[in-house]
């Protein structure tokens, strides 16, 4: 019996969660006394970016994402992002793919960690849902898990280096639905 969705792993996974959150949100508190607010992040700045996600979920794989941040304070941006990840595994007789599309609404807490002029830091976190589906060239080896779409969250740290004042390059690191590096462009609008 696979117990990958059954309640104590749920009660488990949601304890967990809370844990993460509570050590997160006391690490920015010292953070943003210790750095302070970080001048490339202001109160209603809008970015649009692209990126390419390696690795996450459940499985391997790198694919596009696409995310966009808005400045509700001036240390604070919300963040919706969406990406789309696919894994193949082949076998002398047969293949299986699994394909994954996360849709993550989070938060930035920005804050100027190295006291670079043109760099913006952040820890963020995130929750969503992911789409995920199963393929199999051999119908009779389909894949009979509960494993498909499910609850999915996103931790990270991330930074952006302006070379303009509207274009800058974007690094995090990050866990689980949307990869764990992810790089890329971003622009502000």
């Amino acid at each position: 019996m696979n117990t990958t969705f059954s309640p104590s792993n749920v009660a488990k996974r949601s304890l967990f969660l809370a844990f993460a959150a509570m050590i997160m949100i006391v690490s920015v508190q010292k953070s943003s006394a210790q750095f302070g607010p970080n001048a490339n992040f202001k109160n209603k700045d809008l970015f649009v970016g692209a990126h390419l996600g390696l690795g996450g979920g459940w499985y391997s794989g790198f694919g596009p994402v696409v995310n966009v941040e808005y400045g509700v304070l001036p240390q604070l941006g919300v963040t919706a992002s969406a990406g789309f990840f696919s894994y193949t595994d082949v076998y002398s007789t047969y293949s299986w793919t699994y394909t994954s599309i996360p849709i993550i609404i989070g938060a930035n807490w920005h804050f100027d960690l190295l006291k670079v002029k043109q760099l913006d830091t952040w820890v963020g976190a995130g929750a969503g849902y992911t789409f995920g589906s199963w393929s199999s060239s051999d119908p009779d080896r389909a894949y009979r898990g509960s494993v498909g779409s499910y609850f999915s969250w996103d931790g990270r740290l991330g930074a952006r280096y302006y070379f303009t004042d509207k274009l800058a390059a974007k690094l995090e690191l990050g866990y689980w639905s949307l990869g764990y590096l992810r790089l890329g462009v971003d622009f502000k609008l």
